[in-house]
């Protein structure tokens, strides 16, 4: 495979010819799997010997080989590790068999033929199509032909297609973002004599390709798949190319017969593979705690080592001499040479301490649980899409990481997004208001109207007014209130990023719309209506029907959404008429700008803006924008009455936008912009951002508000009693969000999320102020004074007591200091913090409301320049604070947070807490929080499946996350927890018996237990029940888990797997043993067992005796443990004491003639005895009820979990309901 070499320039970009000798070497193979068989081997012992547990059985392997060393055949020391490596492999293989079929579906996908063989895609060589060429030996610089419902091969970029007149063609990306509504992708076009045309639209046809020159700019290869930037070269002329043109590798092209296209990136360059990448690895605390007890297991391991090794040496020197049959063996080695070889033969008869089976168990109970997540049926459900249609087949929980599932027993925070996370993010236009010029005052100065309620309000106003044409351009406010309300509509008609769905099963003649945005959805069918619908749209025209009559728009220019500016607009020219030579406009045609987006920028950008400013003391004041162009109606009238309207629709919960409109009469000047626009879009490299966002800057400005749009966005179902339930549980919930405050605690209030009535509610309001922040635009000694000032202002906001200020706070920056002192005696951590811990000493529920440019300010390392450390070790002050504030409150609210705030926040706070986070979002704005969290997951949502993609776990709904953690994140926990614990204990019980042994043979390392029968106890006899209980054991029955959430709450506190849930297990692994090794020891002295055959008891019968109570006892244990039982259960318990006599049997049978055959018959002359069964039953069941029964009871009666008390509650009520349904 022949990996791509980019050759980039001085600028960091890379060039793609036709000419393919001119370009770096390529492949377009793919490679997803990890292994060849050539490599298998070695990589993947490589990737087993990572575990620390089998570098320790490989050591342990390895000193069984010494001759003369291990008191076992090596064989039973090599046999169970090569078990466990061989079933580690046969699952790693098993996988990367599936990942190398999909890789050869892949590189051998060849292009599309008719049934008479005649190609139909294909690679264009020397001007004919070629379909036979396989995916894999496609390269950069070829020329593809695409066919519709075809996958694109490659990265390509789109130069023709076979919409002539436009050269659309339509992707579908489900592959790559989940989302199933085509995507429409332009040929690149170009202006030439005023006329605009396709520039390579003379590319039609293979043969066209012979002999032309095309030439590529572009970015390298990156995993964006919403940015990419190009430079399209084509006869001496040359466009700026984007996303608009790419076609990306993976995607489908629909409705859309042919397309041709350039080849930009192959194999692993494209997007696809790019974006194909693992997650970040997360570990559950369990595999840590794991981790910690392997170590202290090791630790143990070795200090009994020792003190074996030293009772050897000291039984050496007691009896060298004095017992002559042994005196060989106590001669042969001085003191310090026997204290070495035992510490060798040690290391092998204890090792047993370390459950090898342990791991390979630990993988099958978790991947069973993730199976058992997905076929939970109470969490399957149907989706609908944006019209409330039903989505496809109903779906389920979708486990997409089995390694965190006891990881969501233990999660303290949840921080989650609002918008389809807990709302439907179903639009519902809801409230609009539009401005009326015709009003004196605030209340006449604006219409509102409620879709809801009068659909055709504004229809009526427009037929009374007998309108029937767009407004005309007045280069300030038309005074006319109908200009106002047509510039409202056709904003909502055509500021959008809509297609037309190609519904073929529709009932009815109404357009139906689609597109990325639920809220542009919405807004369209309000303009629809009431007069003013969208017809049709291709990437350079949009049509519109006003009161049935059609008039086009090109599109000169978009200017998309971006977070940083919140908000998108769209500059049109028309009305046009369709010619055969084109778009021509009419004499009333005029150029426009378009404008929609949140009020805090829309409103600080408009004809006499007005903005609440900070004057450094924690006040905010109205103020007039320097520089914006007057409106006195606007600031005078209009304003109030808006900014008024906005706060009330936020109050209710209403997701606002603000409408507004720009006439371009200035010809020139739109010219000038229009041409560094174009320019910047040329632009292929780092400074492209900051050119695109100059020149957004600029036309962004001095525009006119016309209104204000409410959507509605109603809470999913069981939101509000899942947050309460969650919150009862211990749980804090934050909910991150980019709507303005009085939207956000609206909606947290709906969702009982806070409860403004009974809670006590703090907030911290810190905003930076203006005049303090960093900007670069600014000279070197103007910026420094900023910094200065911004420093002095922290500095005092984190002493806000009246402490004196630093020594280089001088001059305005103590003014600025005092400003930071003023803030923080506000509403800020001072006041929040007592009136939290004052709440809880109330037992008051108490949460937290703030905003991110106050978390700009507390999260570490602070704003934007600053440099003195005073400043520094202020803001992580306050962050301290902070957390112990969260560490208070029961919930919090997050408004106008970016999606890197968001991430950042869940990855500070973690770091800062050490507690288990959880984040749970829908859209791709919630990336990196999930990537972020412990635990990440994704709801099936109406933004496509980035969150899925990039969560651990997937449901359908928000209700669905109280299942998952309550029952199966509880479930997964015990479970785990039991098959380690139990694990542990019976390896502990067989380690100490050979201890307790070591104390009769003279510390010799003699084994009590046949090798195999060592062997097999480790990782065979007893592995079934661990397995079983991991799988369906479960301590609560799945109704008390979900609906008590007190339940939840110790879970935290390590209920399964703390100190104690140790010595329960642990110091009975140490006293069991004891009791059986003495009772069997002094009761076979007598030559009990085979007294009546003639035959005295030996070592071997001796062992096999112990090693079957000591299974027999680990089995009662266990099923003293156990509190779901069915069948599995009893079938893993059953299975294992009859695999253990059927073994022994076969095992003693068959006569070696290699190694040790001391074993041979023992089984018969042991198992025939009836006292070994009396035994088995007597240790077993006897020694657990006489020892864990009164236990057992003692620590319910005095010392009940709250696990068990609810437990007594229920069965209390069972046994009630049982009498009553008697009665």
């Amino acid at each position: 495979m022949a990996k791509s070499k980019h050759v980039l320039t001085e600028h960091g970009t890379m060039h793609v010819y036709s000419d393919k000798s001119k370009n770096h070497q390529s492949s377009n193979f793919i490679k997803t799997s990890k292994y060849e068989i050539w490599n298998f081997l070695p990589l993947n012992l490589y990737s087993q010997f990572g575990r620390i547990s089998n570098v320790y059985f490989f050591i342990n392997m390895c000193v069984a080989l010494v001759p003369g060393v291990s008191p076992i055949s090596p064989i039973t020391a090599i046999f169970p590790l090569v078990f466990v490596l061989a079933v580690g492999a046969a699952k790693d293989a098993y996988e990367d068999y599936h990942r190398h079929k999909d890789d050869e579906k892949w590189n051998s996908m060849p292009g599309k033929t008719n049934d008479d063989g005649s190609p139909l895609s294909g690679v264009v060589i020397n001007g004919k199509l070629d379909a036979s060429v396989p995916s894999a030996d496609i390269q950069v610089g070829d020329i593809l032909k695409i066919g519709r419902g075809e996958q694109i091969r490659a990265d390509v970029l789109l130069l023709s297609s076979s919409d002539s007149a436009e050269h659309n063609a339509y992707i579908e990306t489900m592959q790559l973002d989940g989302e199933t509504n085509a995507k429409v992708r332009q040929a690149a076009s170009t202006t030439e004599n005023n006329v605009t045309k396709n520039l390579t639209c003379d590319l039609v046809t293979p043969s066209a390709f012979q002999g032309a020159e095309i030439e590529v700019e572009c970015v390298p290869p990156s995993a964006d798949l919403h940015e990419w930037t190009g430079k399209l070269v084509y006869k001496g002329r040359s466009e700026g190319v984007n996303i608009n043109q790419f076609l990306y590798r993976g995607s489908k092209l629909v409705s859309t017969q042919w397309a041709y296209g350039i080849v930009l990136y192959c194999g692993m360059d494209t997007k696809m593979q790019k974006n194909n990448k693992p997650k970040p690895p997360k570990r559950g605390i369990l595999d840590m705690r794991l981790n910690h007890l392997l170590l202290y297991m090791l630790a143990l391991q070795i200090a009994v080592i020792l003190l074996m090794c030293a009772g050897s040496v000291l039984y050496r020197n007691a009896n060298e001499g004095d017992v002559w049959y042994i005196d060989y063996y106590l001669q042969q080695y001085s003191a310090v040479a026997t204290f070495f070889w035992r510490f060798l033969t040690y290391f092998i008869l204890v090792s047993v301490m370390i459950p090898i089976s342990l791991f390979v168990t630990i993988e099958l109970t978790k991947t069973a649980q993730a199976k058992l997540m997905g076929w939970d049926r109470k969490m399957v459900t149907t989706l609908l899409d944006a019209n409330g249609d039903p989505i496809g087949d109903p779906v389920g929980c979708n486990p997409r990481a089995s390694d965190l599932n006891e990881q969501l027993a233990i999660v303290k925070y949840i921080f989650s997004d609002k918008t389809g996370t807990l709302t439907e993010n179903r639009m519902a236009f809801h409230t609009g208001d539009i401005g009326n010029p015709e009003g004196g005052d605030p209340k006449s100065a604006g219409i509102e109207f409620e879709y809801t309620k009068k659909a055709t309000e504004l229809l009526d106003l427009l037929q009374r007014k007998n309108v029937k044409s767009p407004p005309g351009g007045y280069p300030t406010r038309s005074p006319e209130m109908i200009d106002n309300v047509m510039w409202y509509l056709m904003n909502l008609s055509l500021c959008h990023e809509l297609s037309i769905l190609d519904d073929e099963n529709k009932k009815s003649d109404v357009i139906l719309y689609q597109g990325a945005s639920p809220d542009e959805v919405a807004l369209a069918k309000v303009a629809q209506a009431n007069g003013v619908e969208f017809r049709s749209r291709t990437s350079g025209a949009m049509t519109i029907a006003i009161m049935g009559n059609e008039y086009i728009y090109k599109i000169v220019d978009t200017l998309p959404f971006t977070s940083k500016r919140k908000m998108m607009s769209i500059i049109l020219y028309g009305p046009c008429e369709a010619t055969p030579g084109g778009l021509m406009p009419t004499k009333n045609a005029i150029r426009f700008l378009l404008i929609k987006g949140a009020d805090s920028s829309v409103m600080a950008r408009c004809n006499g803006a007005i903005v609440a400013e900070s004057d450094g003391s924690g006040k905010e004041h109205m103020v007039r924008v320097e520089n914006a162009k007057p409106d006195p109606w606007y600031s005078d009238t209009y304003f109030p009455r808006l900014n008024n309207k906005l706060s009330k629709l936020g109050g209710i919960g209403l997701r606002t936008l603000v409408l507004a409109y720009k006439p371009l009469l200035d010809d020139a000047r739109y010219e000038a912009w229009h041409s560094s626009y174009v320019k910047a879009q040329k632009i292929v490299g780092p400074t492209r951002e900051t050119e695109m966002e100059e020149c957004w800057d600029k036309m962004e400005r001095d525009f006119t508000v016309c209104g204000c749009t409410a959507i509605e966005d109603r809470l999913q179902d069981k939101v509000p009693e899942t947050v309460e339930h969650l919150i009862k549980a211990g749980i804090v919930i934050w909910m991150l969000t980019g709507d303005k405050q009085e939207t956000a605690e609206t909606i947290a209030g709906t969702a009982r999320l806070i409860n403004k009535q009974t809670w006590q509610l703090c907030y911290l309001n810190a905003k930076l102020p203006g005049a303090y922040s960093e900007d670069i635009s600014l000279p070197p000694e103007q910026r420094e004074v900023r910094r200065n000032n911004c420093e002095a202002w922290l500095c005092g906001l984190a002493d806000p007591t009246g402490g004196s200020p630093p020594s280089w706070v001088q001059g305005p920056a103590l003014d600025a200091h005092k400003g930071g002192q003023a803030t923080g005696k506000g509403a800020f951590l001072m006041e929040a913090l007592t009136n939290a811990k004052n709440a809880k000493q109330r037992g008051q529920n108490c949460a937290l409301v703030t905003d991110g440019a106050t978390l700009g300010v507390l999260i570490p390392p602070g704003p934007a320049g600053i440099k003195k450390e005073e400043a520094k070790d202020a803001v992580n002050k306050m962050w301290h604070d902070f957390i112990e504030l969260a560490g208070i409150v029961n919930s919090g609210v997050l408004c106008r947070l970016t999606p890197e705030q968001k991430g950042l926040i869940v990855r500070v706070f973690q770091q800062t807490t050490g507690e288990t986070a959880l984040a749970i979002g829908d859209g791709s704005n919630d990336v990196p929080m999930i990537n972020e969290s412990y635990v990440g997951v994704g709801i099936m949502g109406l933004e496509g499946s980035q969150a899925v993609l990039a969560s651990d776990y997937a449901i359908p709904r928000f209700k669905h996350l109280r299942r998952l953690l309550m029952v199966h994140g509880r479930y997964s926990l015990y479970r785990n927890s039991i098959c380690i614990l139990f694990s542990f204990y019976k390896n502990l019980m067989l380690a100490a018996t050979q201890i307790f042994y070591s104390f009769l043979c003279g510390f010799s390392g003699q084994t009590l237990f046949d090798a195999w029968l060592l062997a097999f106890q480790n990782f065979a006899f007893t592995s079934l029940p661990p397995l079983f209980a991991g799988i369906v054991e479960q301590d609560v029955d799945e109704d008390m888990a979900e609906n008590k959430p007190e339940l939840y709450a110790e879970l935290r506190d390590g209920l399964y797997f703390n100190k104690r849930a140790m010595c329960v297990w642990f110091i009975p692994a140490i006293i069991h043993p004891l009791v059986l090794f003495l009772l069997t020891y002094s009761t076979q002295l007598n030559d009990d067992i085979g007294a009546s055959t003639g035959r005295t008891t030996d070592i071997s019968s001796h062992g096999t005796l112990i090693l079957a109570c000591q299974i027999t006892t680990a089995l009662f244990k266990l099923s003293m443990h156990i509190r779901c039982w069915n069948w599995l259960q009893v079938a893993g318990i059953m299975a294992s004491f009859i695999m253990f006599i059927l073994f022994c049997i076969i095992y003693s049978s068959i006569e070696i003639f290699w190694g040790d055959s001391s074993y041979y018959h023992s089984a018969f002359y042991t198992m025939n005895d009836p006292k070994f069964w009396l035994w088995n039953l007597f240790f077993g069941a006897g020694l657990i009820g006489a020892i864990e029964l009164p236990l057992l009871y003692f620590q319910k009666q005095y010392f009940p979990t709250t696990r068990d008390l609810a437990q007594k509650v229920a069965n209390v009520n069972k046994a009630f309901e049982t009498r009553r349904c008697q009665v």
